[in-house]
C-alpha cells in the first residue's frame, strides 16, 4: 500500500472537527554529522517517543501535552519491564513486546554480535505526545539532551517517534543533537511528517505507527529493521537523506484517530 499521508489527513480530520490547519514544521535543508568511524566501534544510544516507562518509574501521562519529560533507561532493563501509557497511537503490540517501537533486546543483541562497538549506558524514553512548544524543544530540552548524550560518549542515537506530531518533535530533537556532533538516525512511520521536519537520515518503514521495529516477537524482522536503520547512519552523505526500507506490512492499515469529537479534543 501507498504510504498514509498524515499531513493531509489530520488537517482533514481537525478542520472537519472545526479546527484550523495545523503549522506543521517545514525545513529546507538539514544539520549533518559524518559519521567518523565504523559501526563497529560506535556506542549507540535510542530515544523513543512511545509512551514507555520502566515499572518502578510513574507512568507517563496518556494525554500529555508540552510535557517535555525525559527518562534516562538503563541499558540492561528487561524488556518486560517497561509500561506504556500514550493515547495518541495504537500501542497495543508494542505493549505485548516492547521491541516493536523501543528495541532494546535487538540493539543489545547487535552489540553482542560486533555489528556495533557498544549500547550506551542509558537509553532514553520521552518527548511524547503533543508538545507544541517547538522553541522550547529546540533552545532548551534537546540541548541538554545532547549533553547527556556527550556524558555518555554516544556516537550514534537511533530516534523512534511513535505517534504522528512526535514525528515532528522527534525530527526537531534529532536536528538539534546532530549539531552537538553526534550522529542521528530516525526511523519513521511516517513518511511526509519526517520529509517536512526533515531530520538529518530518516529510515522510513510502511508499517503502522506503533510498528515501527515489526509485528511483536518476530525478532528476525525486527533485527533486520535495526540492521538497515544503523547502516543508513553509516552510509548515508547527504543532509536530510530519506531512504524508504524494503519492507510492506502483511495486510492494510489506516490512520489512529481516537478523538471522534471536537469535544474530545478539547478535553485533551
Amino acid at each position: 500500500m501507498q504510504p498514509i499521508a498524515y499531513v493531509d489527513a489530520l488537517n482533514e480530520r481537525y478542520q472537519s472537527l472545526g479546527f484550523p490547519p495545523y503549522d506543521w514544521t517545514v525545513n529546507n535543508d538539514a544539520p549533518f554529522t559524518p559519521l567518523s568511524k565504523p559501526l563497529a566501534d560506535c556506542r549507540v544510544s535510542m530515544l523513543t517517543t512511545c509512551g514507555a516507562s520502566r515499572l518502578d518509574a510513574p507512568p507517563f501521562n496518556p494525554n500529555a501535552r508540552n510535557d517535555l519529560r525525559l527518562d534516562a533507561i538503563p541499558s540492561e532493563t528487561a524488556a518486560d519491564f517497561f509500561q506504556i501509557h500514550d493515547n495518541y497511537y495504537d500501542h497495543r503490540d508494542a505493549s505485548r513486546d516492547i521491541n516493536c517501537q523501543f528495541p532494546i533486546e535487538r540493539l543489545r543483541e547487535l552489540a553482542a554480535d560486533g555489528v556495533i562497538g557498544s549500547v550506551a549506558p542509558r537509553l532514553w524514553s520521552g518527548f511524547m505526545g503533543r508538545i507544541y512548544t517547538r522553541r522550547e524543544v529546540c533552545e532548551e530540552a534537546a540541548p541538554a539532551f545532547a549533553r547527556e548524550l556527550s556524558a555518555d560518549a554516544v556516537d550514534v542515537l537511533v530516534v523512534i517517534p511513535a505517534c504522528p506530531l512526535d514525528h515532528q518533535t522527534a525530527g526537531l530533537v534529532a536536528r538539534v543533537v546532530e549539531t552537538h556532533g553526534i550522529v542521528t538516525v530516525t526511523l519513521s512511520t511516517g513518511r511526509d511528517l519526517s520529509a517536512n521536519v526533515k531530520p538529518p537520515r530518516t529510515a522510513f518503514v510502511n508499517f503502522p505507527m506503533g510498528n515501527a521495529c515489526g509485528a511483536p516477537f518476530e525478532v528476525a524482522q525486527q533485527r533486520r529493521v535495526l540492521e538497515d536503520v544503523l547502516a543508513l547512519a553509516a552510509s548515508a552523505s547527504t543532509p536530510g537523506t530519506l531512504v524508504d526500507l524494503p519492507y510492506d506490512w502483511p495486510q492494510p492499515f489506516s490512520m489512529y484517530f481516537p478523538m471522534k469529537s471536537r469535544e474530545d479534543q478539547l478535553r485533551k
